[in-house]
């Protein structure tokens, strides 16, 4: 053949078509199958699965369920038709009726596939008016690194002894119990960055992580205690709620302030960064 009627891209080693897909929204990877027989299942072995609103095409001018049903097949049909491990799995629903209630079931065969895929980094970005609770067969993943959870109730398993190879968790409007959190997080000994956003079922943050990093906090509480995480390089922290909380009120007065004792744990820190009205100018 001559240079110019080579297939220089279909020509590519596998690894570099892989990374080519890699920057493809999932539509469009999963698109590339009709192009020739040589890409006819180049998709399958994508490592890394994102689903999101670019997925369904007009999704805004759609009925809820139907952009619903649509949705719930693509991803079923990805996972059915996907070979080879999956290292990242990804729902990003912003209010865009991807994901609802009755989802649910869904969601949780798709976790429970997943879970039988060695995945590395599960993240399920949904809201809804309801928060629905994390079904437990993701509790026996124990080949998970990073951890990103919205809108959920957790209540683990009491035979859930903690996540052996996580090194990032982000919860965002998440219920769970006080000793269920203080329990999981004790058992994540390579948890290196902790992020809380409006978490809710108890008052008093305690994070006991030997190899803690980075925590990010954002909502209401009434104590934090760092305890054991000596390794903390990082701090955000939104301490508006914490001030105005009544609770709070007779100890932000002189040296003996509880807020003071936060710090003094945090022998490495380097970057502090405090958000929302912490200084008032008399």
């Amino acid at each position: 053949m001559k240079d110019d009627e080579l297939d220089r891209i279909s020509c590519l080693p596998d690894h570099v078509i892989d990374q080519i897909l890699s920057y493809l929204p999932i539509k469009e990877a999963v698109g590339t199958s009709i192009l020739s027989s040589k890409w006819s299942n180049k998709w399958y072995t994508l490592p890394n699965l994102v689903f999101d609103k670019h997925c369904i095409s007009d999704a805004a001018s759609q009925d809820p369920s139907v952009i619903n049903n649509k949705f719930l097949k693509i991803v079923d049909h990805v996972l059915l038709l996907h070979s080879g491990p999956i290292n990242k799995f990804q729902i990003h629903d912003y209010y865009c009726n991807l994901i609802s209630l009755s989802s649910m079931t869904d969601i949780q065969r798709w976790i429970i596939h997943l879970t039988r895929r060695s995945i590395k980094m599960f993240e399920l970005n949904i809201w809804l008016k309801e928060r629905y609770k994390i079904p437990w067969c993701l509790f026996s993943c124990q080949t998970l690194r990073h951890l990103n959870l919205c809108s959920c109730r957790l209540k683990p398993p009491a035979t859930f002894e903690g996540f052996k190879n996580l090194e990032s968790l982000y919860l965002e409007e998440v219920t769970v119990a006080q000793d269920d959190f203080e329990n999981m997080i004790s058992g994540c000994p390579l948890l290196e960055h902790l992020l809380l956003f409006d978490v809710d079922g108890f008052s008093q943050i305690n994070v006991h992580a030997p190899n803690l990093k980075t925590f990010q906090i954002d909502g209401k509480f009434d104590d934090i205690s760092l305890e054991n995480s000596f390794q903390i390089t990082t701090v955000y922290a939104d301490l508006n709620s914490y001030l105005n909380s009544e609770s709070n009120q007779s100890k932000l007065h002189g040296c003996s302030s509880s807020l003071l004792k936060i710090f003094v744990q945090l022998p490495h820190i380097e970057t502090l960064e405090i958000g929302y009205y912490f200084l008032k100018v008399h």
